[in-house]
């Protein structure tokens, strides 16, 4: 073969071979029985209505789907636990644990916990059953009337279009009384992008128009209900606190230590002020340790505010050391 007939065989198949080269990969689909099992859902986002309106926020939470005959159900709920909450929370002004004001990503534990399978709080669910098909889309069908005008009612209609290669996962909140019914707000999940084996959905997030960025739907082991013990929640807050007594009551601000120490020893007034002061500390380090263990120390209010209190007393006015408040946890003596 001559040296201009090589050239042209070459672009023949040159040309014979654009189209396919051209072409794009085909997408990756999702039906609803693809959907069926658990997801944990993170989403990073910005709030146009926040102060700090530039940073970056998060927020997750677990989706699960069920086949229920004809229908597909979907479950969602809001509050996700994880052994290493790390990275997720941070203590605040009002010692108060609050959410980190950065995209976060779970690390290599987290993502392991992930796979396996998350603990859920069931405080918050929710649960609709959507009727339809992956060609007419997935809805619930729920009205905001009333029987009269005065009195307005409130929804939530959840909807699943776009599938099989494009699913949008929309929430709508609808206010209506009998004569009138308005959209309140749009949560929307739009997926730009399958992975190849299905079990990964990413793609953009909106809510209410003010809170935008981007989501990622990732396949999670099956989720369990936060494991309890079948004790009071007296005996959980010791189970999930002690032992875990932060050195920082005494340690940590070197003036503060010594304020203390000339306390405990009666060479300083014990001021209202120092006492709110090691009110707060103790009740901080409370709160952290059971938020550490996945609780809510809101669910404790009552049980923190006395051990807060019993322990607020041994430091002050018997001078007691953490180790030694420790030794009284551990026999009983003190506690919620």
């Amino acid at each position: 073969m001559t040296a201009s007939r090589a050239r042209l065989a070459t672009l023949a198949v040159a040309l014979l071979c654009a189209p396919l080269l051209a072409r794009p990969a085909v997408a990756a689909e999702i039906h609803d029985e693809d959907l069926v099992g658990t997801w944990h859902v993170l989403v990073h986002y910005k709030d146009a209505n926040a102060h700090n309106k530039d940073v970056w926020r998060w927020d997750d939470r677990v989706w699960e789907f069920k086949k229920e005959g004809s229908r597909l159900r979907w479950i969602e709920y809001p509050i996700v636990v994880f052994a290493d909450q790390s990275g997720r929370f941070e203590m605040g002004g009002t010692n108060r644990m609050s959410r980190v004001l950065h995209a976060w990503e779970p690390n290599a534990a987290q993502q392991a916990q992930i796979e396996e399978g998350l603990e859920v709080n069931p405080r918050g669910k929710k649960s609709k059953a959507l009727r339809g098909s992956d060609e007419k889309g997935w809805a619930s069908t729920s009205r905001a009337t009333a029987a009269s005008a005065s009195v307005i009612t409130y929804v939530e209609n959840w909807s699943i279009d776009g599938m099989p290669t494009a699913p949008v996962f929309q929430r709508a909140d609808i206010l209506g009384s009998a004569r009138t019914e308005s959209l309140d707000g749009i949560t929307r999940y739009t997926t730009r992008e399958i992975s190849e084996d299905g079990r990964t959905l990413s793609g953009e997030f909106v809510r209410d128009g003010t809170r935008t960025g981007t989501f990622r739907l990732t396949r999670s082991g099956e989720a369990t209900g936060v494991k309890g013990s079948g004790k009071t929640q007296g005996q959980r807050l010791m189970d999930a606190w002690f032992g875990e007594f932060s050195e920082s009551i005494q340690g940590g601000n070197a003036m503060r230590a010594e304020i203390l120490k000339k306390v405990q020893s009666g060479e300083m007034e014990a001021t209202p002020e120092i006492r709110d002061e090691v009110r707060r500390e103790v009740r901080r380090e409370i709160e952290k340790s059971i938020r550490e263990k996945g609780l809510d120390p809101d669910d404790y209010d009552a049980q923190v505010e006395a051990l807060t209190e019993q322990i607020q007393v041994q430091i002050i006015d018997e001078g007691r050391s953490t180790e030694e408040i420790g030794q009284m946890l551990e026999k009983g003596e003190l506690g919620p």
